[in-house]
């Protein structure tokens, strides 16, 4: 798994207005990036994290009642995506609807944060709950420096020229991460499987004892 990047709290996450600068800055540091495929928005990756950070656990609830609440809190940020793509799609592209559509698109991912980070996982894995915010937060960064790009341009662009900047590229070294934290989550649920024959032991914790069949979606 790539190693963790330092803490990334909600403070730390600029509006797309401030990071005019640093998306250029970024983009310097990437360039010379090859062509890229042409994809809207990554919202596969971010639900992944969702269903991640929602199932590490907390206060009387299970790991699959938060897996359920974290799928609740991801299927908003993928609609409310999932509305600018459809409204991109049927409209005239503009510089203020370039604008419109990732000051939105943001609002989304930071709405999303915020009630990630309300979560109180286990000790356990409470590491790695954080290792998931961190990314989480670096995505959002990667993605506003991308519209820090693309909101520069004076005349409007379509989304084959946002995902073959060199900033894109950023976003895409977030995601290669976050699929690796997904797949080590995954695993652990996966482990729980093994759990089956201590259903009827009732000296040993609950929290010892529960399966957890959840299919988090890394792939």
């Amino acid at each position: 798994m790539p190693s963790r990047q330092p803490d990334v709290g909600l403070d730390d996450v600029p509006v797309v207005g401030d990071l005019i600068e640093e998306g250029a800055a970024l983009g310097a540091a990437y360039d010379g990036a090859g062509d890229r495929r042409v994809r809207l928005h990554l919202v596969r990756f971010g639900a992944c994290l969702v269903l991640v950070l929602a199932a590490c656990g907390g206060e009387n609830l299970t790991l699959a009642e938060y897996a359920t609440q974290g799928g609740a809190m991801g299927a908003v940020m993928e609609e409310s995506i999932a509305a600018l793509d459809a409204d991109w799609g049927a409209q005239v592209p503009t510089v203020e609807r370039v604008r419109a559509y990732w000051d939105e698109r943001l609002r989304a991912r930071r709405e999303l944060l915020e009630q990630l980070d309300t979560l109180n996982p286990p000790d356990a894995i409470a590491a790695m709950h954080r290792d998931g915010l961190d990314l989480f937060g670096l995505l959002i960064i990667a993605e506003q420096a991308l519209a820090a790009r693309v909101t520069s341009f004076e005349t409007a662009t379509e989304p084959e020229e946002w995902w073959s900047t060199a900033e894109a590229v950023a976003v895409d070294a977030v995601n290669e991460e976050i699929l690796a934290l997904c797949l080590v989550f995954q695993a652990r649920y996966d482990a729980t499987i093994d759990r089956t024959g201590l259903s009827e032991m009732p000296w040993i914790p609950a929290e010892m004892k529960e399966i957890v069949s959840i299919d988090v979606g890394c792939e």
